[in-house]
């Protein structure tokens, strides 16, 4: 008898939030999913930010480049959400073992 691998594939990386996804490895722990997450985020805000300098005097922007950070950022935004739901999926994954562990003994 054959034992199904119960180990995550690549081939079954998720895409949850849109078309042009993020390919995550279901392999990958939740602390490195959380870190990948936590650096977009803060590129996205790094992003709003330059923006909110573009209104000081002598700053301009014009609406290709609002157009940019807009795209950038929400490619960055949707990155970190597709991450954060992933890293929730493998928490819930490594604990599911625990509490059935723990009833048990």
């Amino acid at each position: 008898m054959t034992k199904l691998s119960t180990t995550p594939r690549l081939e079954d990386a998720p895409c949850l939030t849109e078309a042009e996804c993020l390919l995550i490895d279901p392999r990958a722990d939740q602390d490195a999913l959380f870190d990948q997450a936590e650096s977009r985020l803060e590129a996205a805000s790094n992003l709003m930010f330059t923006l909110c300098q573009m209104d000081t005097p002598g700053a301009s922007a014009d609406a290709r480049d609002l157009a940019n950070v807009a795209i950038a950022s929400r490619f960055l935004l949707a990155d970190s959400l597709d991450l954060i739901m992933v890293a929730r999926k493998v928490a819930k994954r490594q604990q599911a073992p625990a509490k059935k562990g723990g009833a048990h003994g």
